[in-house]
């Protein structure tokens, strides 16, 4: 992953920036489009910032609404210039996809059935199939889901799709297809993805909000397919293969065929719905109000849940900072954008145990309102001296890594010249490694291979238990147990010129090595936790909608 610098950084919003206002030159625009095409980190940054202005989804079904069409015309706000392209083309950027042409004509009223018949087919089979490219669509937001246990695929949040079958059995899901369609399925449901503007549901329930720029998104049905022509509809496949269509505004064609080999070509409209039997018998039926979630159903929900979690993990950070052995404990919450000192919230916490932000600059961290540092550049640390001692610890971090290019991700780091100085960190393996100084000199003790290229970029919890009575080191990812170690050489563990997200050199030439990503909390507890204590600290502090690749490895 080609990780961006400050200046091709401020490039790349200024490409964006002047795409989506229309006035992108084209050896610009070529710049761009190989720029997303070679670089994984451009699409994963897109990725993220599609995820992070979820706001632009609640546009959706306002793109596709009369009235919003007349508003803006009579008085166009000065956002939407930024807006409403932005919304059309943003799936399409996520893997540097070559732009295709609208369609320019549609199908009239008057004669639907009749042109439908003879050219939708290949019309919009031709728009299907303009773009070839492996990925499809984007998982851009999920609300309790849980996956067929048989399902293959079970993709993470944020994740770009290839053509694949989404199994779910129960939960909300929105799925961005690279071509602008929008579709959030409610399981249990079996759905494929299958080109960048058309999938396919075999049961189950989806709405499909659709702009202009997508008019021709295909799902193609057990006894036919809808044909969108820029609009907002609901399907509901039974298991019996019956199947319910309403359209809530704009057109779709629907294309059947029944068991006789009679050919169905039918419109239907705002406000309409039809029913089609097993047999692919076509009944037009009483439209419903709102049968199926929306995607502003879908963001509002999952905005109630995070605000849930976070609740629930308020009131366990109390508990964690009112414990005995809680010897540090930086919550990264309640801090001013600006502010330079990272406040302890220990029991015993007094202003020299605070941090003093150097460089660092504050992010959202696993929800929405609460605070996490960036770590992105070379001399980003938080300096701290803490000035005890520990015959046994538990270190505990939520981290975000951006990626593993040099020797070590420094977590928290001493002065290595002392015996005892210790380093906690993640190696550029992506193993979880404890170091302490002895007599001998430096003693490493490594986890298995906790991070790979698929699981960075994710909040992911980390702890390591240094246990002097049992003579254990024991790493844990996401709540679990990852590998145990026998301790070799005990010492007493200090930290005096300690450094969080960076080194400290061990030859004073020389410069420290740097965390590259974010961390959102972290703590030092005089006590070996057991798993359980680890597990519930997870489980509770897990954000909203956090993936767990690593989690799901372990037995």
């Amino acid at each position: 992953m080609n990780i961006l610098t400050d200046q091709e950084l401020l490039e790349l919003h200024e490409l964006l920036d002047s795409l989506v206002e229309n006035n992108l030159p084209k050896a610009r625009l070529v710049r761009l489009e190989k720029w997303i095409a070679d670089n994984d980190f451009v699409r994963r940054e897109y990725v993220k910032f599609m995820d992070l202005n979820s706001s632009l989804r609640h546009y959706a079904e306002e793109l596709v609404s009369d009235e919003f069409e007349e508003f803006t015309k009579e008085n166009p706000p000065k956002l939407l210039p930024f807006v409403k392209p932005l919304y059309a083309i943003a799936a399409i950027l996520v893997l540097g996809l070559f732009f295709y042409k609208d369609i320019k004509s549609a199908i009239s009223l008057d004669d639907a059935e009749t042109r439908v018949e003879n050219e939708p087919s290949e019309k919009f089979k031709s728009l299907n199939d303009s773009v070839i490219v492996d990925t499809v669509a984007v998982l851009t937001k999920t609300v309790g889901v849980r996956w067929e246990e048989e399902a293959k695929f079970k993709p993470n949040l944020g994740d770009t799709l290839e053509s694949s079958t989404l199994k779910i059995s129960d939960g909300l899901a929105q799925v961005e297809f690279l071509q602008g369609a929008t579709v959030v399925l409610e399981g249990p449901v079996d759905f494929s993805i299958e080109k960048p503007n058309e999938g396919k549901l075999s049961v189950g329930k989806l709405r499909a909000i659709v702009p202009k720029v997508a008019t021709g998104f295909t799902i193609n049905l057990p006894k036919g397919r809808v044909i969108d022509l820029g609009t907002d509809f609901g399907l509901h496949v039974h298991p019996g293969g019956s199947t319910e269509l309403f359209v809530y505004q704009g057109n779709v064609i629907y294309e059947g065929t029944t068991d006789a080999n009679e050919k169905i070509v039918r419109e239907i409209t705002g406000g309409e719905s039809i029913f089609v039997d097993p047999y692919g018998h076509l009944n037009w039926v009483e439209m419903p109000s709102e049968p199926f979630i929306s995607a502003a159903d879908l963001a509002f929900r999952s905005m109630e849940e995070s605000q849930r979690r976070h609740a629930s993990w308020i009131d366990l950070s109390n508990s964690i900072s009112q414990r005995e052995t809680t010897m540090l404990y930086f919550t990264f919450d309640n801090h001013s954008s600006w502010s330079r000192v990272l406040k302890d919230q220990s029991p015993n916490s007094s202003s020299s145990q605070n941090g003093a932000i150097v460089g660092c600059s504050w992010e959202e961290g696993r929800w929405s309102g609460k605070g996490a540092l960036s770590f992105k550049r070379t001399n980003d640390r938080v300096r701290l001296e803490l000035p005890y001692q520990l015959n046994s610890a538990t270190f505990a971090a939520w981290l975000k890594i951006d990626s593993l290019d040099k020797d070590i991700a420094p977590i928290l780091c001493s002065d290595p010249q002392s015996i005892g100085s210790t380093c906690w960190s993640i190696n550029k393996n992506g193993q979880v490694v404890l170091r302490t100084r002895t007599a001998k000199g430096n003693v490493k003790y490594e986890s298995s291979v906790a991070f790979r290229p698929d699981n960075l970029n994710r909040w992911t919890h980390v702890a390591t238990t240094y246990d002097s009575e049992t003579k254990m080191i024991t790493h844990f990812v996401n709540g679990r147990t990852f590998s145990r170690e026998k301790l070799t050489e005990p010492v007493v563990l200090n930290f005096p010129k300690a450094m969080l997200g960076h080194s400290v050199p061990s030859d004073s030439s020389k410069k420290g090595l740097a965390f590259k990503g974010s961390i959102d909390e972290f703590g030092i507890f005089n006590k070996s936790y057991s798993e359980e204590e680890i597990r519930n600290i997870y489980e509770i502090g897990r954000p909203y909608e956090i993936p767990s690749r690593i989690g799901s490895r372990i037995p």
